[in-house]
Order: C-alpha cells, then structure tokens, then sequence
C-alpha cells in the first residue's frame, strides 16, 4: 500500500512535469500584467517582459535581468515600452524601445524594497499622456506607511518626476486628453480577498487634474477597479457576477454593463491603447475590441531555455526545518529542504538518508536503541510516520494511513515501543511502532498540546493542558491503564513537563511569581518575570528533592594490608551495581503539597530537559544546569536558542543562530563549542518538483489551520483542482506564490497571506534621501529646496538630514551640487544620490540659482522618508485641530495596534490628557497586536484627586481624561485597527466618524512553513460577541458619522474628518462643559471632624 501511494504521487508529478513542457511548446500561460497596443502585446512571463503580435504566435523575450521586469506599457505612439525594474538595486521606472534594446532609468528616488505579495510593488507603470512624453506612474511615497501610494508623471526625456495633487490611489488610467484621471481612492489590487465587501472595497473616480475636483463614478459593495479609458467609456474589472470580469461604465448615459463572462478565475490586470484591451484569465491573454465588446483568446507560444526551471545544487543549511540528535550525540539529523540528512558530530559525512525530490520528509527522531529513525512524509499526499531502519540500503516503512493533518514533532519511548506526537486534529496521539496501532492520549481545549514526555520506564506520558479558567496544568497519562490525571491544579500556568531520569519526580516551569514592574511614566504595573523551575515529587513517600546536610567528622581507622589482584577483582565485581530499574510510580492524592521549587531566581525559562541529577533550561539567550546534587546552577553555554537531549541523557543538540553543535552536558562551556559541520548540507533541487509539493503543502497548511472546519464553505477540493491546472506553467517562484495567493484568496477571509518563497534578489542598493522635497523653478533652470522636514533627529528612523546640526541649508535654497555634480533641470537629483544612505556626501546650495557665493556643508542621507512624512501629516493635523479648537481639543494619531501605535497612543495621552476634548484617529491604522489595553488606556477615569499643600492637586490614576472623545476611522483601519473603534464604542467612549473599517478581524498566530521557506499565514481565529454572531469579519466597523475624505480636499490640505471632529466635541463641550476640579478649602479639625458621623 506504501508503494502504491508513492508511485500514485510519482505519477501525478510526472504527468504536471509533461503537461508543463507540453504547455510550453505549445500554449504558454500564467502570462500577466499585460498591455495592448495596435498590433502588440507586451507581458510578463517568469519575471521578464515579453511581446507578441496582438493575433498570437511566438513570443519575444525583451528582458533578462535577474530581478522581475513588470508592468510593461505601450507608449500611444507605438515606440516606447515602459516598465518597472530592479537594475539599479531598487525598484525604479525604466523606458526602452518596443522593439527591444538596452533600458534607460527615469527615476531614483529609493523604493521602499521588496514587499509581501500583498504588498504590491514600489513603481508601478500605469500609464502614458497622450502625446507618448510622459509616464504615470504609482510610487510609495506618503505618510501612511510603505504600502500605499501616490502618482506622478516623469519624462522621458529625464529630469525629476512630477507629483499629482492626489494624496493616495490604486491603479489609475488618464484621459484620451490628459486632463483627468479615473483612479481608485484606496488601492488593494494585490489584495488576495475574492469576494471582498469590506470597507477598503474599491470604487472608481474621476479626477479633474485641470479644475481640481473629483467625482465618483461606481458605487458597488464589492471591488471595481483597473481602469482603462477609453473616448467616453471606462473599463474596469469588478466582481459584481462574483468573479472578476470586465465591465463599461459610460461616462454620458451613466450605465454599466458587463463585457465579459468569465467563470473559472478572475480578470485580472486589464490595459489597453486605442481601442483595444488585454487581460489575464486564468494564466491566458485575451483582447477585447472596445468598439464591438468582443473577446477573443490570443494563443502564445514560448521558446527558451527557462534558468528558473533547471535542477541545481545548493547548500541547505539555511533551510533547516527541525533537527534532533542521535542516541550518543554522534550524529545530528537534521530536515532540510524536505529530505532527511544525517551529519556526523565530528567525523565521517553527510547522508541524505531520503533523496526525494518533490516528496516533503520532516521532523526526524532516532530511537533511543539506534535502530530506527522516525519521520513523517507526505509521499501518500497526506503525512504520514514512517520508519526507517539504521542500516544500509534500508526501505522506509509507512506506520500511519489515512491521516489528514499536520504534524508535530514526536517524541519516542525510551524502551523505543512507542511513539507520540500531536496533530491538528487537536489530539495528542501514541503509536505502537512495532503494531501500528494509536491512541488518543488528550484533546487539546484552549491550545495546542506542545509539550510532552515520557517517563523512563515507558509506562507514563506527561503534558500541559488547560482547565476551564484557561491555565494550563500538568497532567499524566497511564498507557497501561489508558488514563489521565490532572496533577497540578491550574491555579497558576504550569508548562513544559518532564520526568526526572531516576522516575522519582516530575520537573515542570510555571508563572507562581508575580513581581511587579512600574512604568517609568506613571504609577502603573503589570507583572513579569513570573516562571521558576519546580518540581512534584511523584509518591507521598519518594526521596526528597534536596537530600539534608549535616557535617560529621569522620574517624581515622587503621590502614590495613592490600588485598591481592585476584582479590580485588573478585570483590569489585560483587560490589558492581547493576543498572537499576526505574518503576514509575504516581500518588495524585495532595501532590501539590509535594511541589518543591528550585532555588533559582523567577525569570523567563524555557526548553527544559531533565539529565541526571539536575534540569538543563533557556535563560535569557543562555543554557544552563541545576544540579541538585551540589545545590547550584551554572551556565552551560552563553547564545543558545534551543537544545535537546541525547537518549543516554549525556549529550546536548544545540542551536545558535544558524550554528548547530553537539556537546556535553558540562558547565562553562564557550560559544561555538561541538561545533557541526554543515558545510556538505547539499542537495539538488528540482524546481518544477518541488513546486508541486509546495502548491500541495499550502493546500493542506490552510486546510488543517483555518480557524473554522467548514472553511467558509468553499469546496477545498475543487479548489485545489481548479488552481492545479496553472501549476504546470510557473516559470519563476513568484508565479508559484501568485496560485497560492489565488487558492487560499477563495476562502473569502482577511489575513489569507502568502510571503515570497526562494528566488533570485538583487542585491539592495539604496538611493540616499534629503528629508525635504525639491521643487523645479524652471526661469532659473534648477532645483530649490521646498519644505525640510522636522525630525525627531535623536531617532534614526525620524532623522532628517537637512535640519542636523552643523548643516547650513534652508528652505528656497536653489541646489546648485550634490557632492560635486552641478545640478540643472535636465537632471534628475536622486541619481547623485545613488548609493549615498547612511555615507557622508557634500551638498551645495545658495539663495541664487548660481555657483558663485555658494554654500556647502556635510550631510548623511538618510534611505527612507516615510517616517518624516507620517511625522509631518500628524504635526499638521494637531496644528490643524489646535487652530480649529482654540487649543480645547487634542489629537493622536495611531498608526497600528502594535509596538508603534501604542507609544503613540500613550505617548499622546501624557502629552494631551490636560486638554478638554481628545480626537483619536484611528485612520490608516495598520493592525497590530489586539487593543484591548489601548481601549483601556481611553477609558481611564479619574477616581480621586489629592491636595498638596502649595502644589496642584494630583489624581488617580494619574493619566486618565474625563473629558468627551471621538474617534477617526477609514478603510485604512484594519485588524487591529477595526477591533479599536469597536472596543472605543463598545466602552461608550464616543462617536465614529468617517467611513467603514476594512473589516479584516480574524486573527494570525504562526503556523507551519512551506519547503523552501516560503509562508501561508492561516486565520487561525475569528471574532465573534456575546449574541453569539460573527461581527467585523468582511464588513467592517460602520462609522457613527460618514464623513468622505474626498480627494480633492485633501489635496488643498482639507481634512474633512478633523474638521467635523471638532465640529462634533466643540459641540459636546458647549453642552457639558469639562469642570476643572479645585482643591476644597482647607479643614479645620483643630476640634471634632467637621462631617457628621451617620
């Protein structure tokens, strides 16, 4: 049955592989980002763009860089092609021929790096002016973080690029005259949400760059986006049929109609020049004459020798997935890259005991006898344990069949019978290795079980599970009778047990500890270092953990004659001890009056193991020992993140970094110590191999993760079926993660994530920045400096070159040189400063646009101005709601619910507690951790207030504002960012204003990895209320107050949201103005109390 499941997956492998080779010498798919133009279409294909006659055929490859060419566009005149590349070391606009030849960079300025799939890219092509002169294009330059961006317009003729007065935009399309631009105010084109209805659903506008106004021209619950202008009609793709198909909206009637019918996958990428358009469906290109409606299929073929899809060898050391040690640490096994290597401790070499390509074999585990090695494998398509005997030329033998979940890394009996491991069936599961057969020791109630262990006698299981106030105790399980007793009663969390090697105790870590630690800011506390090391002793009359001392003097005695050889040799072997035979025995009945703690401070422990007479564990990045014997602890080993225990208790696996070694188990030992080669770590890979395990594997990680069985309903199978059928045309691994982006988008959830697998990066080569934006004065023929940005010059992240100390540069300075190039108009600035962040450069400038008189001074650029220009719209919103308010009303900004906005947050509280009225904005809030204690922080009220004599009354707590609140939100507030106005109102803090909340709330909490690295986050949680009804998930927080940041009023420095905001708590405070509490006069007790007493 084993073989029979293996060639099946052979099989399957080898038909996709002559299916990929078919494809591509015949029809090519998985051709995206297409544009149209006369009789050319230009795309991309495994990361390189290509053309095609529009009618089909051959196709040319036009680029070959190792980066990824995208987003080709066809000038209107036919000429040029533009497109977004990585020449240079960063993401920038390039333009070249159509016909091919060498690419000409037009812009400079630093993109902000490779981001996730759903990220998008930094330099997107959108679009060319009519005239053929001019690229638009979408860059990641504003205030709201790395992934949104804006547009602007570059020559191609060179010089600087030209910003549009729009704030922030998706995909855009300009005007057959150029006067206008329809664009989607929020962009999430990379967002992989099918059926998305949320409050970051986009519609199309229209943008009067001429008048500076903006109307919408869709008003759909689902997405409409990727427009293409065409006289008096705009195409779109919109899922309004539940796909995404392409639709007219026509500017004169008003109406929209659907232009194709497409049912299997989405239309995606829609582009086009007169009078035609080009799409991806489903890996093919199809046209469509926009005078007629009409669609047809373009049949491409593709010819060369892909680099992509050739097997090589690489060192896999950085791919090591699990690792354990052999029974005497002379051999370390480790799972790399989906085979199962064994690497000697010091001598001998490296065995790749499984060699299987496009087969996924993890978690491997020597017996403590040393004749097998277990592992699981998903050879059958599901994984399954397998056992592989220690010996030469060795067939593996399958023990499991018929699983459907992802696996956890076993642990073996010491008498090497058994086997147990946990799974996402949420069972903790013990194998009979000799018979095959499971039980189900527990099922896992808040967590999953992690942690588990045998007892040296092979008769008793021990592990950590939670009771019904979700605190986790320690629990054993008798094999031989098939049940468990709850040792520790849950009052405190206890975790990671584990028997001692004589049997007599059982030594666990639990948080019994409640120190306190004050905030540096305010009178405020939370608890910490709270886990020590302790240990139950397993019978009511077991040894004592700590033997008692008591000193005696001893008596000299004669010394008597020396027994013959013969003699001593006869009497030592009477006098040997015989191994002892550990029996494990267990007395439940007040077992927690039989916890002893060691005598080591509370602190953050983990990874402990038990070796003889003593407890190894992590501290603080170090390993160390207890050893009850001398009473003492000791450091084995500084910079250690994990270790495990040899069978023989005698030997440490440790990990460092990337380092692995094997050593004693012996104090002071230094770092780098049994250091294990890893240098012969190799393999070859066979690409197109293992992509379908990995399209497999991702099938499967969502599946057995996904935080609700049903997963939404979506039939999985057919899914996996449907999203197959493009694997045999992946050309690049990145076409692999756009499937797996497909696939899993289809559970119609948030948080569905894919994070880029392995693949060629150029190196990064950052562009320096100035920290101020450089305006052309085109009568003087160069650059002047327009606004600097304040920084937070003590914060890298916030340090604003021009405004550092030593550096003479002002606002309206023309910038005559950038260490030492003249600068004129047909320049563009940022190529002098290529390769410039962080380095000393010289920068020259002067009130008058000539040399002569000039000033020069030193500065460091900096390699990202994103934080300079969050600081920048946050200062001009206080200022903003200052001037609005008379001072009353302050104003915070939190950009997430993670480490960043919580400073914010409690940043501003202290800042701004005074003011009578508080704005907290909530847009563009980028999730984070779940905020309840931010929520917590706004609802501080005071209870008290204390007088001191000639000083102002404080009160408590000292940070809290009773005064009215209203909160900001958008689209842009998402995960965390729609927990926190649903928690402000649930708490009855205020109003909402502004518009509906991405709705992305089910959380991500790690999962398994895929083969090469590569990710698929899982929402592994959901949110629901006490009625017992799924809230916020693909809807969204509703805003108390719609208020519409319309985009031609932010572009005059309008915000609509602030400005009803303190509409809003003016209003308020006018009706309950805040009382400022003042100290009673003083009493006067020189008598009785001057209260009655009831």
């Amino acid at each position: 049955m084993t073989y029979r499941y293996f060639f099946r997956a052979l099989l399957l492998a080898g038909l996709l592989l002559v299916a990929h080779k078919q494809g591509i010498a015949g029809e090519a798919r998985l051709l995206r980002y297409p544009d149209i133009n006369k009789n050319l279409v230009a795309f991309v294909y495994a990361g390189d763009i290509w053309t095609v006659d529009a009618h089909g055929g051959e196709a040319r490859r036009l680029t070959s860089h190792e980066g990824m060419e995208l987003f080709p566009k066809i000038s209107p005149d036919g000429r040029w092609i533009a497109f977004s590349g990585e020449y240079s070391g960063s993401r920038q606009i390039f333009v070249m021929p159509a016909e091919g030849g060498t690419p000409r960079q037009l812009t400079f300025y630093n993109s902000v790096g490779m981001m996730p799939p759903r990220g998008g890219f930094d330099h997107v092509t959108l679009d060319w002016t009519p005239d053929s002169k001019q690229i638009l294009f979408r860059a990641n330059r504003t205030p709201f973080g790395d992934r949104n961006g804006k547009y602007f317009l570059i020559s191609i003729d060179g010089g600087l690029e030209t910003p549009l007065p729009i704030v922030n935009g998706g995909f855009a399309a300009l005007s057959p005259d150029g006067k206008k631009i329809c664009f989607t105010p929020v962009d999430r084109e990379f967002r992989n949400w099918k059926r998305y209805k949320g409050g970051r659903a986009t519609d199309l506008w229209i943008y009067d760059l001429e008048k500076n106004s903006s109307e919408p021209i869709t008003d759909f619950a689902g997405t409409d986006q990727l427009p293409v202008w065409y006289n008096n009609q705009i195409f779109f793709a919109s899922d309004r049929d539940l796909k995404l198909n392409i639709y007219r909206y026509d500017l004169k009637t008003k109406e929209t109609r659907q232009i194709t019918q497409h049912a299997d996958f989405d239309v995606m990428w829609p582009s086009g020049e007169n009078g035609q358009l080009v799409y991806e469906n489903g890996g093919f290109l199809y046209k469509v004459n926009l005078e007629t409606g009409l669609s047809e299929k373009i049949e491409v073929s593709i010819h060369f020798d892909n680099p992509n899809l050739l097997p090589y060898f690489k060192n896999v050391s950085a791919d090591i997935h699990s690792y354990s040690v052999s029974p005497t640490g002379k051999r370390a096994l480790f799972d790399a890259r989906g085979d199962i290597f064994s690497v000697p401790a010091e001598n001998g070499i490296t065995e790749n005991l499984t060699n299987t390509q496009g087969i996924r074999e993890i978690y491997p585990n020597w017996s403590p006898d040393g004749k097998y090695i277990a592992y699981y494998s998903d050879a059958t398509g599901e994984y399954e344990i397998y056992l592989l005997e220690n010996k030469k030329g060795a067939t593996p033998r399958q023990l499991t069949f018929g699983s459907t979940a992802w696996k956890y890394d076993s642990e073996w009996s010491p008498d090497s019978r058994y086997l147990l491991f946990f799974d996402r069936s949420l069972k903790l599961k013990l194998l009979d290795v000799q018979t095959g057969a499971q039980k189900i020791v527990d099922s896992a109630r808040f967590s999953e079980i992690g942690a588990y262990a045998f007892s040296p006698d092979s008769k008793w299981i021990t592990y950590a599970k939670e009771g019904d106030n979700g605190q986790s105790a320690v629990w054993v399980y008798n094999i031989a009778q098939a049940k468990n007793y709850q040792l520790t009663d849950d009052a405190f969390g206890d975790s990671e047990p584990v028997f001692s090697r004589c049997g007599n105790y059982i030594f666990f870590l639990s948080n019994r500890d409640f120190n306190l630690a004050f905030s540096s800011f305010e009178f405020n506390y939370l608890y910490n270092r709270a886990t020590r090391v302790y240990a139950m002793v397993l019978k009511a009359d077991g040894p004592k953990l700590f033997k008692d001392k008591n000193d005696v003097e001893p008596v000299k005695e004669e010394k008597k004659a020396e027994p013959a050889a013969k003699e001593k040799k006869e009497k030592a072997a009477e006098t040997s001890e015989k191994p002892k035979t550990v029996d494990v025995q267990i007395d439940p009945e007040n077992i927690n009056q039989r916890i002893v703690a060691l005598p080591v401070d509370a602190d953050n422990y983990r990874n402990l193991l038990a070796v003889e007479n003593g407890v190894l564990y992590l501290r603080n990045g170090s390993l160390w020992r207890y050893d009850l014997n001398e009473q003492k602890q000791e450091e084995v080993m500084p910079g250690v993140m994990q270790a495990s225990l040899t069978a023989d208790g005698k030997m440490i696996l440790y990990r460092s970094g990337r380092d692995f070694g094997i050593i004693k188990v012996a104090p002071g030992q230094k770092p780098g110590a049994g250091k294990v080669n890893l240098d012969q770590l190799e393999m070859k890979i066979d690409p197109q191999k293992e992509w379908q395990q990995i399209y497999a594997d991702g099938w499967r990680i969502f599946r057995d993760y996904f935080y609700v069985e049903n997963l939404h309903g979506v039939n999985w199978n057919e899914v996996r079926e449907r999203y197959a059928s493009l694997l045999p045309f992946v050309g690049h691994r990145a076409d692999l993660d756009y499937i797996l982006s497909e696939m899993i988008a289809e559970s119609n959830t948030g948080h569905s994530y894919v994070e880029y697998g392995d693949f060629p990066r150029v190196k990064r080569i950052d562009t320096g920045l100035l920290g101020a934006d450089l305006v052309a004065d085109p009568a003087a023929g160069r650059y002047k400096i327009g606004r600097i940005y304040a920084g937070e010059n003590w914060e890298e992240s916030r340090r604003s070159p021009l405004t550092m100390q030593g550096v003479d540069v002002k606002t309206g300075d023309y910038l005559i040189a950038l260490n030492g190039h003249n600068l004129t108009l047909a320049d563009n600035p940022y190529q002098f400063l290529e390769n410039t962040a962080g380095k000393k450069i010289e920068i020259t400038v002067n009130a008058q646009p000539q040399p002569e008189g000039a000033r020069t001074s030193l500065i460091e650029p900096v390699k990202s101005e994103l934080e300079l220009f969050y600081l920048n719209w946050v200062n001009e919103r206080r200022a903003m709601v200052d001037k609005l308010s008379g001072g009353k009303i302050g104003y915070i900004h939190v950009p997430n619910t993670s480490t960043d906005g919580n400073r914010e947050l409690f940043r501003g509280m202290y800042a701004y507690a005074n003011k009578e009225a508080l704005i907290i904005d909530d847009r563009y809030n980028g999730g984070g951790f779940i905020p309840d204690v931010m929520a917590g922080l706004l609802d501080r009220k005071t209870l008290s207030y204390w007088n001191r004599a000639g000083l102002e009354p404080m009160k408590t707590p000292g940070i809290a504002h009773d005064g009215p609140k209203v909160m900001l939100i958008n689209g842009y507030s998402s995960s965390g960012g729609d927990a926190f106005p649903y928690y402000f109102r649930k708490k009855g803090l205020g109003q909402l204003i502004g518009t509906r909340t991405w709705g992305g709330l089910v959380g991500i909490s790690g999962n398994a990895r895929l083969v090469d690295g590569g990710y698929i986050s899982v929402p592994r949680f959901g949110v629901f209320d006490e009625k017992e009804e799924w809230i916020i998930e693909g809807i969204g927080v509703y805003p108390d107050i719609e208020v519409v940041d319309r985009p031609e009023q932010l572009a005059k420095g309008i915000d609509p949201c602030i400005e009803k905001a303190v509409e809003v708590l003016l209003k308020e405070l006018k009706e309950k103005p805040v009382k400022k509490v003042q100290s009673p006069q003083p009493p006067d007790r020189s008598k009785w109390h001057e209260k009655e007493i009831k």
